[in-house]
């Protein structure tokens, strides 16, 4: 009897299935950070950009904005993918009109694209003028151990670099600073001392949670589109 052939799998399925990475309530509360913390009087359309499962598209929503996402394939699972366009981001066009957004999400996607430049641009024409992004990529200096355990990693930041990239193409860059992505160091900023103690335990130990988050910091980067192009008028 001939063994069954498995075919080609997406890296949505691969990199994000349920077993790999369950689903859990951290989407919500990252989507509830930031939008206190930099969308405060913000709402509007939303593009998650690189939206994965779907889930922080929807964590948005639940935040009240008009929200959609856009992702190189869509995610078989349908649980969030109702609202998910298709798009090469090396190549395409993004498919929304100019000035179709007031804020724009991304985690984890630039590190993953060659051609930055034709992406930003395509950020900056889909944002508002006055529209804002949130970027957040995995900190080199934190993951270079190990950010090429994802194949399709191709691009490293850090802080300066992905603030003097954003720079570069047009958005004044607001905050830029590195990340941690455990939500209770958000509420209580005096645990980061726990963490830095965390993240000093061998690597063995990061399938606990909290040894995992304290290690693998984060580059976040707050930019908004200018109101107005310089030398216009």
């Amino acid at each position: 009897m001939n063994a069954r052939v498995r075919g080609p799998r997406s890296y949505l399925d691969v990199r994000y299935s349920s077993e790999a990475r369950p689903y859990t309530d951290y989407p919500e509360q990252l989507a509830g950070h930031l939008t206190k913390e930099y969308l405060a009087g913000r709402r509007g359309a939303l593009l998650d950009l690189g939206s994965g499962r779907g889930e922080f598209l929807h964590a948005f929503a639940n935040q009240g904005f008009s929200a959609v996402g856009v992702d190189r394939c869509r995610p078989t699972e349908k649980r969030f993918a109702e609202r998910i366009a298709i798009a090469d981001f090396e190549t395409d066009a993004l498919p929304f009109e100019d000035q179709a957004f007031d804020v724009i999400f991304n985690k984890s996607v630039f590190e993953h694209t060659r051609d930055i430049t034709h992406l930003l641009n395509e950020c900056h024409r889909v944002l508002v003028p006055g529209g804002r992004m949130i970027s957040l990529v995995p900190d080199w200096r934190a993951q270079w151990r190990h950010f090429f355990d994802d194949w399709t990693h191709v691009r490293p930041f850090t802080v300066v670099g992905l603030s003097e990239c954003l720079t570069c193409h047009g958005f004044d860059v607001r905050e830029a600073k590195r990340f941690r992505q455990l939500p209770a160091l958000w509420k209580r900023p005096y645990l980061h001392a726990f963490a830095d103690v965390a993240a000093l335990l061998p690597e063995r130990l990061k399938t606990n949670k909290i040894v995992r988050f304290s290690k693998e910091w984060m580059v976040l980067v707050v930019a908004d589109r200018p109101e107005t192009t310089e030398g216009s008028g």
